[in-house]
């Protein structure tokens, strides 16, 4: 974009192929609102040769596992994303290499439909713009997870608290590799202050998920994330119903000139 900012994902042959949720993803950017134009600065990154294949017979802008072959080593079989430690390690590399090069990153998991232009939602010089969703397993056990999507500010500020990040991951191994951005920042509070790292939190409602269900959703939410999920079937098959509420929702809009609440139809198949 001018702002050298870029759209980036990042796909394993799990996730691109016929009927996977590369092409659900893609198809929202081509049915949202003002979401279209966005194709254009989106940039999916491959993790395995198959998966480059596909990208490209759907999407002009695929990076080959090459190009990052020293995070996606070639294996006999294909990397699973469920495996959420060795993606996260993975993706954070990708994210430091990027904005190296000075570019703004937003990153989107494949698992989110994209129905509005979410570009108002970041904060265009804070180091970090995400939401951060609660989810709860019981009493005492819980979770902080990203809503599938966020910001990242190209800057020294950003740099330095990625590669503070990498290191500590290399020195103490055996800790766990955070599966998200918000787990980071709540549980390094004194590493964010020390760097100075900027945290905009954005509004749960704009960016939603199945994890927090509301019938305002279709009306509010910019992005849609099938979390609560960790079946990829199952995920297609409720965002391909969420796409077409969204169609049904617009339509609705357009012919009585009314945001009346539709009934939520999903998820059907992602229960937990």
């Amino acid at each position: 974009m001018p702002d050298r900012t870029v759209i980036l994902t990042m796909v394993d042959e799990s996730h691109a192929k016929p009927g996977s949720m590369l092409e659900v993803l893609l198809q929202s950017f081509k049915s949202g609102q003002g979401t279209q134009r966005l194709l254009n600065h989106l940039v999916i990154i491959t993790m395995d040769s198959r998966a480059f294949d596909y990208c490209r017979s759907l999407h002009p802008h695929c990076i080959h596992p090459s190009t990052f072959k020293h995070y996606f080593a070639t294996k006999t079989r294909s990397f699973q994303i469920t495996d959420h430690s060795v993606f996260s390690w993975r993706r954070n590399n990708v994210l430091i290499e990027v904005i190296e090069l000075g570019y703004n990153i937003i990153f989107t998991d494949t698992d989110v439909l994209w129905l509005k232009s979410p570009l108002e939602n970041f904060h265009p010089t804070q180091e970090i713009s995400i939401s951060c969703n609660f989810s709860s397993d019981g009493e005492r056990a819980y979770s902080m997870h990203e809503g599938g999507i966020f910001f990242m500010k190209a800057n020294a500020i950003t740099l330095e608290f990625l590669k503070h990040w990498k290191l500590s991951k290399i020195l103490y191994p055996t800790t766990n590799v955070e599966e998200s951005w918000c787990e980071t920042i709540m549980h390094n509070e004194d590493l964010v202050e020390m760097y100075g790292f900027r945290v905009h939190h954005v509004d749960t409602d704009h960016f939603g998920g199945f994890c927090q269900l509301n019938n305002d959703m279709l009306e509010k939410a910019h992005t849609i994330h099938a979390n609560c999920c960790n079946d990829h079937t199952s995920k297609v098959h409720d965002l391909k119903i969420v796409l077409d509420d969204w169609f049904q929702f617009r339509k609705h809009v357009k012919n009585n000139n009314s945001t009346e609440k539709m009934a939520l139809k999903w998820p059907q198949k992602c229960t937990g």
